[in-house]
């Protein structure tokens, strides 16, 4: 479906408690062709407010647009498969891969430490793999997991899968989307490394700061959409 080129008005309909979202007057659509509509108001004025801010509508940025398309349009009639998806993606997650450098891993730890201590909670001990080795998940975490995730609404889902996909690691998304994990310490995981690397390479530390910012906007944005689609 053609999405709307130019953003000249957005608004907010309500109708039988449901919020539909209005762009250039005209329902808003997700790419597959749904109405955006939620049945919170304050999920659906966010939205509209950040529609307008950015003049656009961007599907490759992680808004809170591309969220509810991601849900709409790819978990809602598929979460049997859309667990399956997350789960497949649980050996690469970066929490499970420290840098063979004793020095890095020695910051990489203590900064991965609330995802690792979730981990303890569902299962046995995680193999610790090194970086591009596969890691052997024992079948006690992974079915773990699955009971988690099928517990979770769709807006969750969609939470948890766009962390994994923007960011490289499947309990991130799930403590992101349970909102069990603070903005800070997402951002201290995620950029730990690059942090590192920065500090012994004396490369630009300009450079670094502008990743941890994307890093910050995209957990900003999903802790967002995790609270105001509750």
């Amino acid at each position: 479906m053609k999405l709307p080129e130019q953003i000249a008005t957005t608004d907010i309909r309500a109708t039988d408690g449901a919020y539909t979202v209005l762009v250039n007057d005209e329902p808003l659509r997700t790419p597959k062709g749904h109405v955006v509509q939620v049945w919170s108001w304050a999920l659906a004025n966010a939205m509209a407010d950040a529609i307008m801010a950015a003049g656009a509508l961007d599907v490759q940025r992680l808004t809170l647009y591309a969220l509810y398309a991601t849900q709409r349009d790819f978990i809602e009639d598929r979460i049997e498969e859309t667990i399956g998806a997350i789960l497949q993606h649980l050996p690469g997650d970066f929490v499970l891969h420290p840098d063979p450098d004793p020095a890095l891993a020695a910051q990489q730890l203590p900064a991965w430490a609330p995802l690792l201590a979730y981990l303890r909670t569902v299962g046995p001990e995680l193999p610790i793999g090194r970086p591009l080795q596969d890691v052997q998940i024992p079948w006690e975490i992974t079915e773990a997991l699955r009971t988690q995730l099928m517990a979770m609404t769709p807006a969750q889902l969609s939470v948890v899968l766009q962390a994994v996909t923007n960011l490289g690691s499947v309990v991130l998304g799930i403590l992101l989307a349970q909102q069990s994990l603070g903005l800070d310490q997402a951002v201290m995981a995620l950029t730990v490394s690059a942090r590192y690397v920065a500090g012994q390479t004396r490369e630009d530390s300009e450079q670094v700061e502008i990743f941890a910012a994307e890093m910050q906007e995209m957990v900003r944005r999903l802790l967002q959409y995790a609270q105001l689609s509750l």
